[in-house]
């Protein structure tokens, strides 16, 4: 009686005679990927009748093969054992494959290994379609299941004594990375090979994809402690009971802590009293604060600002995590985005009037001190201007340039500017508190411009932090030391100013270690074409245009005329020249009538406005709807000049 695999492989017979004959193939009598096999195999012009030619890598090919699919191999080699007990017979060999069909390991018995050695089915050898015809071993990687080819199922006649099943081996992705065989003489065929194949192929694509995860874990965790650990800001975990559980390097090293581990050490142990309370509080409400620290040890000194952020689990706080920055971090950030930052040099002054070179000799000579610098000189003189030469030629260069116009921060405010506050130190205040201007300048240059407006208050306790070289922010009782060096500015006589009452003479001296003066504009005479010439060769630069002479006229005129807003004015009316200008011709026309008018030497006291004036200051006035303070500013002169100037003239500010 015929067997059922008889009658299979009767069928496969007259499949392969229709086959090759060119007639049409009984699709029952043979399975679909087999005939599909047959058909690329013949597409590629492979002679079913003769022995494959298959291409052998080279020791260095193969073993650079070998290392990239080593973790295919690895975890073949745990699941060899299991397919060797759950076969019944020997006789059978075992091929491990790389897509699209490189052998890269066949273990077995002797004898066969040998039989397939001779028709090349050895490692490094290629038996994908193209090379050697459709077998299981190929099939199973096209089709991406597990197959079975027998007997005659196979395209190489060769093999027709071979029964082999295969199934694919996949990637954490999905993709076929290769495939697992089992094949043995037609006699030993087994039921369950097949489902024994594919079982084991499963195990191998498991291996690889939890390889590949824990590869691809260790890769994130490996970036992520990377970045961690090179962040500028300090980040620590703390538990429940205060212990540190993680800290990065940059915590680290803001706490003085050496150790590279943590976990013995508590935040309790590095905290006041003060700001235990606080944590607790945290841990109490559960909401995200930030408070400024200073940690014991080493780094006790400096104060840090700290954004607290708990963890939270069903309603209660387990944790917190701790983000810390250095406040100089802050600062430099601030100095690059609000511009505290210098940008004028020595040789941006421009002039070659002798007494104004003597002055600037004196300040490059006193720039490379550290003592404190007064500069004197009428409002548009460019005192600013020196005061940044200053900063940019000394030893505080690289820190930030902080500049306070005192006269325009209002009587209330101006304390908190200077020292800064704490969170909720008066009515208003911002809840993180703020850093004073003293503190933002720390390392650098602090300058107090129209110092002479500060009121007798606020110079008793600029005097005390002069004095005691440190600041205490409004609402705070802790010191922080003063890294600034601190220039200062007036438009008015001081020694006036303390004669009458309005300033304090130890705090002149206490600024006043070198005097700068800074000639008016109308003292300069030599100067002034000079400046003309460059401040519209500037705007000329600027807009394309086409640098424009100036008149006979309009050149005496120029030296002439008092100048009482200085180089601000002159700025300001050459500017005005150019935009009347349809030429590249400048006239007495294109400049004020008050200009030539008055061109005529007058010599001022310092702070005082003459009064040709009266119609200027009148024009500001309005211009600016009555404000007082933005016209003095725009006149150059303090308030209480410009109100002077008012009764004397008889100006309303309506």
């Amino acid at each position: 009686m015929q067997s059922l695999f008889d009658y299979e492989q009767a069928a496969v017979k007259r499949a392969w005679n229709d086959f090759v004959t060119n007639r049409e193939v009984n699709p029952s009598d043979v399975k679909d990927y087999v005939l599909r096999g047959w058909q690329l195999s013949q597409s590629y012009g492979i002679n079913p009748d003769k022995p494959s030619k298959a291409i052998q890598l080279s020791r260095e090919e193969f073993n650079e093969l070998k290392l990239q699919h080593s973790d295919m191999l690895d975890a073949a080699n745990t699941v060899l054992k299991m397919i060797e007990i759950s076969l019944r017979e020997p006789g059978f060999i075992v091929t491990v494959t790389a897509y699209p069909g490189y052998l890269l390991m066949v273990s077995g018995a002797d004898k066969e290994l040998n039989e397939a050695d001779r028709k090349l089915n050895r490692p490094g050898v290629l038996r994908s379609v193209e090379q050697v015809g459709a077998s299981a071993l190929s099939l199973s990687m096209l089709e991406n299941k597990p197959v079975e080819v027998c007997g005659l199922e196979h395209y190489n006649q060769q093999f027709k004594h071979w029964t082999c099943a295969s199934a694919p081996i996949h990637d954490t992705h999905g993709n076929v990375v290769g495939s697992l065989t089992v094949s043995g003489h037609l006699p030993n065929k087994q039921s369950h090979t097949l489902a024994l194949v594919t079982a084991a192929a499963s195990s191998i694509s498991t291996q690889l994809r939890e390889k590949s995860l824990i590869k691809e874990q260790a890769r994130l965790n490996s970036m992520l402690l990377s970045t961690y650990n090179s962040i500028t800001d300090g980040v620590i975990a703390v538990k429940k009971d205060l212990n540190i559980s993680h800290a990065n390097y940059t915590a680290k090293k803001l706490m003085g802590v050496d150790d590279k581990s943590v976990e013995s050490i508590s935040l309790n142990d590095l905290l006041n009293h003060g700001d235990k309370i606080f944590i607790d509080e945290i841990f109490t409400n559960g909401l995200p604060q930030n408070r400024e620290l200073s940690f014991k040890g080493k780094n006790s000194n400096q104060k840090f600002l700290c954004r607290f952020l708990p963890i939270s689990s069903n309603d209660s706080v387990e944790g917190l995590t701790i983000i810390i920055t250095n406040k100089k971090q802050l600062i430099d950030i601030a100095k690059r985005v609000g511009g505290n930052y210098a940008k004028y040099e020595f040789s941006d002054i421009k002039g070659s009037n002798a007494f104004l070179l003597s002055q600037i000799e004196l300040t490059k000579k006193a720039a490379k001190t550290s003592s404190r610098i007064l500069l004197t000189g009428e409002g548009g003189t460019g005192k600013e201007l020196f005061a940044q030469a200053i900063h940019n030629h000394s030893a505080a260069k690289n820190g930030p340039f902080v500049a306070v116009s005192c006269a325009a921060i209002p009587r209330d405010l101006i304390e908190s500017e200077l020292f800064g506050y704490v969170g909720g130190a008066f009515t208003g205040a911002r809840s993180n508190g703020m850093i004073g201007k003293f503190e933002l300048a720390a390392s650098g240059t602090l300058f107090l411009d129209e110092i002479n407006s500060l009121p007798l208050e606020m110079q008793v306790k600029l005097l005390r932090a002069l004095q005691q070289n440190e600041v205490v922010r409004i609402g705070d009782t802790r010191p922080t030391q003063i890294t600034a060096r601190v220039i200062t500015a007036t438009n008015i006589n001081l020694m006036d100013a303390i004669k009458a009452g309005d300033f304090r003479e130890d705090l002149y001296y206490r600024l006043n270690v070198i005097e700068i003066t800074i000639p008016p504009l109308r003292k300069r005479a030599d100067d002034i074409i000079t400046l003309a010439e460059f401040i519209i060769s500037r705007h000329c630069n600027k807009s394309g245009r086409t640098m424009p002479s100036f008149s006979e006229n309009l050149t005496k005129s120029l030296q002439k005329y008092s100048w009482p807003g200085n180089v601000r004015e002159l700025e300001n009316l050459c500017e005005r020249a150019l935009l009347l200008s349809t030429s590249n011709y400048l006239d007495e026309d294109h400049f004020p009538s008050y200009v030539s008018a008055n061109a005529q030497s007058r010599e001022v006291n310092l702070g005082t406005i003459t009064d040709h004036q009266k119609d200027l200051i009148q024009r500001t006035i309005r211009f600016n709807k009555g404000n007082i303070s933005k016209a003095a500013k725009e006149l150059g002169v303090a308030r209480t000049t410009l109100y002077r100037s008012m009764r004397k003239y008889n100006i309303q500010a309506h």
